[in-house]
């Protein structure tokens, strides 16, 4: 949690910066509401399906829960987004398909993967293959990521000059206590929990040895479950993955340099082509195109991933179990797609309690947390769901820490993936004072108060003993109405709670041997169980969420039928000052976008600097 604002001279800032881009970002709208335009009087173009067809999935950007069109982070390049739910219905759809024949994955656009993600993504593809049909993943190269889907495949083809780079985990935090030293900058830290270090990069220059212990547990489970399942999918002995992972020069040096060709020698791919050579091996095995091809390594006979996907049909009738995604950072009042806004779900919670036929809940949850009044809302709204006797299940994705976990506490079930990183209950205020920056510029500051506290959170006049004392008493309270929140929810004491609290992160096997989890698995499992509590044979399953408004259908729109959501990214993490300056306006674009009226957050550090 956060008291107080990050940095509350940066307000005024950070306006600036909105106002000054402001209008840049509608010109931009208005170009491509331009685009979408022309593309509607074109009319819509929707593929055939021939028989024998492969399904080619090219997923592009990030892989997230639900789309969003936040206007900061689309500056920030977060152009792509490939949703979870399309693939997972995609390829279910093509599994069942007689006309589909088969699945190409085509990682080369895809970005970030939240591990819980990469799982549930393969399964639905190992899935596809156990329905009798062939997997193929080609690429010119293969991050930690990407891989791991291509791993799922039957071959797996990458080009002469490609390289497998598997890495592994790391989390890693900027540290910026010299800097504000350097500045005169005075830095306010209250917090409980022995884990909650989202405030070490204000007040230190390295990573505690307490947050290095968790982060390394967090970072070696995560790793582990990684390289056993990818030593499975490709028939290698379950250290292969890590050793590769960990000797890569040396595997380099007795190829000579050529990492393409050490890959193929240790069996992480099966042959190295070029495109050419791929086009021409992909129509060997599914035929030459029964349409215009849109390019020369598309020329085998498919159908593309978003020509096949059809919306989802609406449910008119009958009992249904309701999905509510929560992503994004929690906030207050209204908020778009890609963030949770206090106002816009508690409507739809509303909507879920109201409906008779929704019979059951299940509240799909894929945040770090925000705002803690926000999340605390929300909360409420959830238990007014449970009060009318409709079941509640959570089921926590990518990540459902801090507010996200908060939000999730009173469900009648909470499921997670093995990989969710979730907990992190705990919580922190920084209040950064400018009192000896604005002296050491002969700037001083003097006037009279008619009590001690009349001047609030003034940043530029220090911190009193007084007011330490009140922040630091509302920082015990807030972590006392966590624990009690979370005790409640799930039938523990608060002191049981409190020992696997204090700020720290926990995989989702780990959080269920706590307690704090009920079930391993994702939302298919969740689902079923919250129809089955519910007593429902049958039923249809309703994403209930808040339309896109008109500026924001125009650039979704615009992003996937132009390919703008396609421009090439990152293959490998790499820090680069381009990807700094990046990170940093986007970290400004949350720090702007958190509204809590009592500047109180339930925040995850560790679960955005996981890489």
């Amino acid at each position: 949690m956060w008291i107080g604002s990050l940095f509350s001279g940066i307000g005024r800032f950070l306006r600036f910066i909105r106002v000054s881009i402001a209008n840049v970002f509608v010109l931009l709208l208005l170009f491509l509401a331009v685009l979408v335009f022309v593309g509607m009087a074109a009319g819509p173009s929707r593929s055939q399906v021939a028989a024998g067809s492969a399904l080619l999935v090219e997923p592009s950007g990030l892989v997230v829960e639900q789309k969003g069109a936040n206007p900061m982070f689309l500056l920030a390049g977060e152009l792509g987004q490939a949703s979870v739910d399309d693939l997972l219905r995609g390829i279910q759809r093509a599994a069942e398909d007689d006309r589909v024949g088969a699945l190409v994955l085509d990682t080369s656009s895809t970005s970030f993967s939240a591990p819980a993600q990469l799982e549930v993504l393969g399964e639905a593809i190992e899935m596809f293959r156990d329905s009798g049909k062939s997997v193929v993943a080609r690429g010119n190269y293969y991050n930690r990521d990407q891989y791991y889907l291509a791993s799922f495949a039957d071959e797996i083809y990458m080009h002469p000059m490609g390289e497998v780079l598997l890495g592994g985990y790391a989390l890693y935090n900027d540290y910026f206590h010299g800097l504000l030293e350097k500045l005169d900058v005075n830095v306010h830290v209250f917090r409980v929990g022995t884990y909650k270090a989202a405030v070490e990069p204000f007040t230190r220059s390295d990573m505690s040895m307490e947050a290095k212990a968790a982060n390394q547990v967090l970072v070696d489970d995560l790793w582990d479950r990684y390289t056993a399942q990818v030593a499975a999918n490709r028939d290698l002995p379950p250290e292969a993955v890590a050793a590769y992972a960990d000797r890569l020069d040396e595997f380099l040096t007795a190829a000579n340099g050529d990492s393409a060709k050490a890959a193929l020698q240790y069996g992480l791919v099966d042959a190295l082509l070029t495109k050419e050579q791929m086009a021409d091996r992909l129509r060997e095995q599914f035929g030459p195109p029964s349409a215009q091809s849109n390019g020369a390594d598309d020329a085998f006979r498919h159908v593309d991933f978003d020509d096949y996907l059809q919306p989802r049909p609406p449910v008119v009738f009958g009992d249904t179990v309701a999905v509510l995604t929560a992503t994004g950072t929690i906030l207050m009042g209204e908020q778009p797609r890609g963030a949770i806004g206090s106002t816009t779900f508690a409507k739809l919670l509303r909507q879920a309690r109201e409906d008779h036929s929704v019979k059951a809940l299940v509240l799909r949850v894929d945040s770090g947390g925000g705002s803690a009044f926000a999340s605390e809302i929300i909360r409420q709204e959830v238990k007014r769901v449970a009060a009318l006797g409709k079941p509640v299940v959570a089921s926590m994705a990518g990540v459902a820490a801090s507010g996200g976990y908060w939000i999730a506490a009173d469900a009648d079930e909470i499921w997670a993936a093995p990989t969710t990183l979730t907990g992190s209950i705990g919580i922190f205020g920084i209040v950064p004072t400018f009192e000896e920056t604005l002296g050491a510029a002969g700037v001083t500051r003097d006037g009279v108060v008619s009590g001690p506290f009349a001047t609030g959170l003034d940043p530029f006049l220090g911190m009193s003993d007084g007011m330490a004392r009140a922040l630091q008493s509302t920082v015990d309270h807030g972590y006392r109405q966590f624990l009690n929140v979370v005790a409640r929810g799930r039938d523990m004491t608060v002191a049981q709670v409190d020992a696997v609290a204090q700020g720290r992160v926990w995989s989702g096997a780990e959080a269920k041997e706590l307690g704090l989890v009920d079930e391993l698995g994702h939302l298919d499992q969740a689902i079923a169980s919250a129809a089955e509590m519910a007593g429902l044979a049958n039923y249809k399953v309703r994403y209930l969420e808040e339309p896109l408004t008109p500026w924001e259908t125009v650039v979704q729109t615009a992003l996937e039928e132009y390919g703008l959501n396609a421009l090439p990214s990152a293959a490998f993490p790499t820090p680069t000052v381009a990807g700094k300056a990046k990170a940093v306006l986007q970290h400004l674009a949350m720090i702007e976008a958190l509204n809590d009226p009592k500047h109180v957050y339930a925040l995850c550090a560790a679960c955005r600097t996981t890489l």
